[in-house]
């Protein structure tokens, strides 16, 4: 039997791949949850972090480095990390509707983007067909546990009108549970300033020709098209997308910030937590005063 070079290690019917729990001390229901021990059940305020790849601990933990920023001697912070190996937005969304009422988090943090472009993992018409939630529906097709799957009406969005449909529901969603929700658009290589060095760039162009199969174009132009088509649908309903912070240039003093085209390294993971954390200071402080804060930049 030859290895799967995409294995999805844990699986989570609902949501597809989870991060499993590794060497990681505090684990439940597909989320590291840090500190240890009692202090969580102490914690002054409660951090829900969704994601993505980029996301994931120990290799990308922004989110714990900003639990660790915002921990005083005088406040307690927790964070419950649920980011999944190639979760779009769709995972993101169905993430606040099932977690966000047991967490009874005091704000999610959100960091996506990457996993909607150009139905990488996700199906064309079908934005919650997840591509490892297909392979394991096929598995149970082969040995005839299921006669057949379906996964809704056929949706004719493109990827951008899905990602800022999704951050809508998510903040509807997070509202009726008592939460608020930030979410990043995040940065990734071929958009936004970065100051590549002539290996990143050449490596970044090797990856940008390759056409993906279901949007029939290369990556590149899937990538432009689905930050650009995000940025003009914000621009034009500004309101509806208040809670959404654009962090496509949160690298551009940040040389070396990448460990390949879409991850960060760990000089870029302390950058990103360090870029996110001003944000969700003030969303916390307006929460204690009662002030509506507008994220927009």
């Amino acid at each position: 039997m030859t290895r799967d070079p995409d294995p999805i290690g844990l699986y989570d019917p609902y949501l597809s791949a989870v991060s499993p729990k590794g060497d990681h001390g505090h684990f439940s229901g597909g989320y590291k949850i840090w500190p240890n021990g009692a202090r969580v059940a102490q914690a002054d305020v409660r951090l829900m972090c969704i994601g993505n790849s980029t996301s994931l601990w120990p290799d990308a933990a922004w989110s714990l480095e900003l639990g660790k920023m915002l921990t005083t001697p005088d406040r307690i912070v927790a964070v419950y990390n649920g980011a999944g190996k190639g979760n779009t937005s769709s995972q993101e969304v169905l993430r606040v509707l099932r977690d966000a009422p047991v967490i009874a988090p005091d704000l999610i943090v959100s960091l996506s983007g990457i996993c909607d472009i150009g139905y990488l993992l996700n199906a064309k018409n079908y934005p919650f067909r997840h591509k490892y939630t297909r392979r394991a529906m096929d598995h149970l097709k082969e040995h005839g546990l299921v006669n057949d799957v379906v996964f809704g009406l056929p949706d004719p969005a493109l990827p951008a009108e899905v990602w800022c449909r999704n951050q809508r529901m998510a903040r509807a969603l997070a509202q009726e549970t008592g939460s608020e929700i930030l979410t990043f658009l995040q940065p990734i290589q071929g958009y936004g300033a970065y100051p590549q060095t002539e290996a990143e760039r050449a490596f970044y162009d090797s990856k940008a020709k390759v056409v993906l199969k279901a949007a029939d174009k290369p990556y590149g132009e899937c990538l432009r098209a689905f930050y650009e088509g995000v940025k003009d649908i914000m621009a034009a309903q500004p309101e509806a997308y208040r809670h959404i912070v654009d962090l496509t240039d949160a690298f551009d003093d940040c040389p070396g910030a990448y460990r390949d085209h879409r991850h960060q390294s760990p000089r870029g993971v302390t950058h990103l937590a360090k870029k996110i954390l001003p944000h969700v200071q003030a969303r916390l402080g307006a929460q204690n005063t009662g002030q509506q804060v507008d994220t927009q930049e």
